[in-house]
């Protein structure tokens, strides 16, 4: 069950890395209004979250 869990985390890592990326992408556009941009922010905002509590938990194992 754990490497399992660990195989989940390690994926989940990279899916948001590529998310990450993507929005940083999109947050240079400079066509986007401040709100799209203010909620791109919270988005990345929240990515950065979940990137952290996953290398949290894989630092544990």
């Amino acid at each position: 069950m754990g490497r399992e869990l660990i195989n989940i985390f390690n994926e989940l890592k990279l899916v948001k890395n590529k998310e990450l990326d993507e929005c940083n992408e999109e947050l240079s556009n400079e066509d986007y209004s401040s709100i799209v941009k203010k909620a791109l922010l919270a988005y990345k905002h929240e990515l950065l979250e979940n990137l952290e509590m996953y290398d949290h938990y894989l630092d544990l194992k």
